[in-house]
């Protein structure tokens, strides 16, 4: 299926979302002219980014360093046991998180429609997607292709590591800069997914490579990750920046984890996770559910504002769907 018909598609049927946050939406208070540093503090502290993106990230990265990573030493020579020890870990981890995530919200139904984004289901029955069925799809593509290639790079970089062949830093070396480079990343990740996907709704690339994920108009956490091998290839090349910053393997670690579950969290289909009618974790994220739908508007995430910057922001409302010339938003009544 073409851009364009997919476009045209998702524009006139469910034109209404079931849910969405207060419109307009607003990109991050961090780059703002002038600076806002009032409003960036409280953004950055907020359960939205400390609490559901920065801090149980760090907190994985290191469980996963400490407690389910193969002893550096081994890491000097490519040797199939400790690569299969860390395929059989990120493996685990696919299945354990986005699969707890769908069955949360889109099997068992636990929240219901409450804060989700779209008003249709995910895709069954449907000739565009493996065995017809979007979440066997979704998984196939993502744990056949994603986990390998996430694997491979994470492997490449312990072999650097391991070998002093990487700029490195410590906590005993530098604790401050060991600290910042957790904030920056997810900043980094921003730039370098704009830098990569903005070239992927080029004709050529769309039709061989993006549209694959794009027959996820509707999404779920199977969703984040569902990519062609390609785009998974430009996707986690984001950690390369460790070749020339000084970092630690936990950095990498952390900068892989937050690439593949905070895709599988923003495509959850869901605004947040309640709990007892209250938002207590933020998911999904309507920025780029809106370019789910539309295709051709919010390439980037609202960390850093490269989408207003350069035209293609949509912040929800009518007006910028018609400055954007896409279907319109109809807020949900």
């Amino acid at each position: 299926m073409s851009q364009t018909t997919m476009e045209a598609t998702a524009s006139h049927s469910a034109a209404r979302w079931n849910w969405h946050p207060a419109l307009p939406i607003e990109c991050a208070p961090v780059f703002t002219l002038p600076p806002q540093p009032a409003r960036a503090a409280r953004w950055f502290f907020s359960v939205g980014f400390l609490g559901s993106y920065l801090l149980p990230y760090v907190a994985l990265s290191l469980a996963v360093w400490f407690l389910a990573h193969p002893d550096v030493a081994r890491s000097t020579h490519l040797e199939p046991g400790w690569i299969l020890a860390i395929f059989v870990r990120n493996l685990a981890l696919m299945l354990l998180i986005a699969g707890a995530l769908h069955l949360y919200f889109h099997g068992y139904c636990r929240q219901g429609t409450t804060h989700r984004f779209e008003a249709r289901d995910l895709g069954r029955d449907d000739p565009r997607f493996f065995r017809r069925d979007q979440v066997i799809d979704n998984m196939a593509w993502s744990c056949l292709s994603g986990v390998p290639l996430w694997t491979a790079f994470e492997v490449a970089f312990m072999w650097g590591y391991a070998n002093g062949a990487l700029p490195m830093v410590t906590w005993e070396d530098s604790p401050y800069w060991f600290v910042a480079l957790f904030v920056l990343i997810p900043f980094w990740q921003t730039v370098h997914f704009y830098l990569i996907h903005k070239p992927l709704h080029w004709r050529l690339l769309y039709r061989t490579v993006h549209a694959i994920h794009h027959r996820n108009v509707v999404i779920g956490p199977w969703s984040g990750i569902s990519m062609h091998p390609v785009e998974h290839a430009l996707y986690f090349s984001s950690v390369l920046i460790h070749l020339v910053v000084p970092s630690h393997p936990v950095h990498v670690i952390f900068h892989l984890l937050f690439l593949v579950f905070g895709a599988v969290q923003s495509h959850s289909g869901f605004q947040d996770l309640l709990w007892r009618g209250r938002a207590v974790f933020a998911l999904g994220d309507f920025f780029h559910q809106l370019h789910h739908r539309h295709f051709t508007c919010n390439y980037g995430a609202d960390y850093v504002p490269l989408d207003r910057w350069f035209g293609s922001f949509h912040d929800g409302t009518a007006a910028a769907a018609r400055r954007l010339s896409v279907g319109r938003i109809t807020p949900a009544g």
